[in-house]
């Protein structure tokens, strides 16, 4: 699959990005200034690349192998994060030692990092968050962490959360399709996101690591297209 996704042109790339965010034929062919018809051709193109499958099927396979190496890595500095941050804390022993060791360790992660509340409030949000999702600083706290998932997907965002927060074992999320955001000025982006569950005496806190898929600057013209 990989090779065969290396084949595909920056404008298949793109219709492939903007169906995973949940546009339709119609709404590609709006954004993209080009016919319906035209939209057709294209998927016939990625079909003859890519195999004879689903519209659905074409765009889960596509994010699921762009994803999946992000994954793995964004995954390793996770659980090397949470190695530093249980060495650290056994030399911080008062509780507001540990919360702010755990924000300068934070601070310097290079992905973005959220650590968002059992009532889906964020209670912390690093520098590098802050920069993606395109807020100022300390700008994100006590805010839903609804707010960077475009409105069409809150109520599958919603489910997502509580079924995670019922079992919330270390998981992954954004291997299917990418995972939607938006920043604040309104444009939407995919993302790699993972996802890890630590007890508070507060309750449980989820920390969330996201980082936008590299396929992303193609569908804001970043990046020139062949046709």
């Amino acid at each position: 699959m990989s090779d065969a996704l290396e084949s595909l042109s920056k404008r298949e790339r793109q219709i492939m990005l903007l169906a995973a965010k949940g546009l339709t034929d119609a709404g590609i062919a709006q954004k993209l200034e080009i016919s319906a018809a035209t939209v057709g051709t294209y998927w016939g193109r990625i079909r003859t690349k890519l195999g004879h499958h689903s519209r659905t099927e074409l765009v889960a396979n596509y994010m699921r192998e762009k994803a999946s190496a992000t994954l793995d890595e964004m995954r390793k500095q996770n659980e090397a994060l949470q190695a530093e941050l249980e060495l650290k804390s056994k030399t911080a022993d008062q509780a507001r030692g540990k919360a702010e060791l755990l924000r300068r360790v934070l601070s310097a992660a290079p992905d973005a990092i959220l650590l968002v509340n059992e009532d889906g409030l964020i209670e912390y949000a690093n520098e590098e968050a802050e920069r993606l999702f395109g807020y100022g600083a300390h700008e994100l706290a006590n805010h839903p962490v609804s707010l960077l998932v475009p409105r069409r997907f809150h109520g599958l965002h919603s489910q997502h959360r509580a079924r995670y927060l019922a079992e919330p074992t270390k998981r992954k999320m954004g291997d299917h399709y990418g995972t939607p955001a938006v920043r604040k000025d309104g444009t939407e982006f995919l993302t790699a996101t993972t996802l890890s569950a630590m007890k508070t005496p507060q309750g449980q806190v989820v920390t969330v690591f996201v980082r936008e898929l590299a396929d992303a600057n193609i569908l804001d013209g970043s990046e020139p297209l062949a046709s």
